[in-house]
């Protein structure tokens, strides 16, 4: 004897999403927490590069002697805030 709607009772299958949240719910929620993850992980991960290409520039310009100690601990103190 069937009861409901369907072979799975009323609602539809669970499976499938008949009783609201299903597994595709789930999965389109994670794919779209991943692609905000990687797009906040690349971000940051491009704007550190930036601050260590700075700092790098500058203790070249320090060991050259291009530069004071007192300059570059200005300048790095800028560059660090």
């Amino acid at each position: 004897m069937m009861y409901g709607d369907s072979w799975f009772g009323y609602g539809g299958c669970p499976f499938w999403g008949g009783y609201g949240f299903s597994v595709w719910h789930f999965l389109i929620m994670m794919g779209v927490v991943i692609i905000i993850a990687t797009i906040i992980f690349l971000a940051l991960k491009k704007n550190g590069n930036k601050e260590n290409q700075a700092i790098r520039l500058l203790k070249e310009l320090y060991a050259k002697g291009e530069i004071s100690e007192e300059e570059y601990l200005k300048r790095k103190e800028v560059i660090e805030r």
